[in-house]
């Protein structure tokens, strides 16, 4: 398990061994698991992202342009 990102507002776990990324998005306590081909394109398109500044809007839009594999809640224990 390796943290990629970690923020007020997004948490991005990668599990090499499983060809898996997690994605949680801290706004609205929803997760998505992403495997094989989607995981590496999100990695990548990640990857490019953070390259460059961003503001806060522009942050939430890019994680807003993945909200559809957001199909879990997250509670806390």
């Amino acid at each position: 398990m390796n943290v990629l990102f970690n923020n007020p507002l997004l948490y991005v776990i990668d599990y090499p061994g499983h060809d898996a990324l997690e994605i949680l998005d801290k706004r609205h306590g929803r997760m998505g698991l992403l495997r094989g081909a989607s995981a590496d394109r999100m990695r990548g398109e990640f990857e490019i992202f953070l390259k460059q500044e961003h503001d806060q809007e522009e942050f939430e839009d890019f994680i807003d342009s993945y909200k559809s594999i957001f199909d879990h809640s997250v509670s806390q224990h």
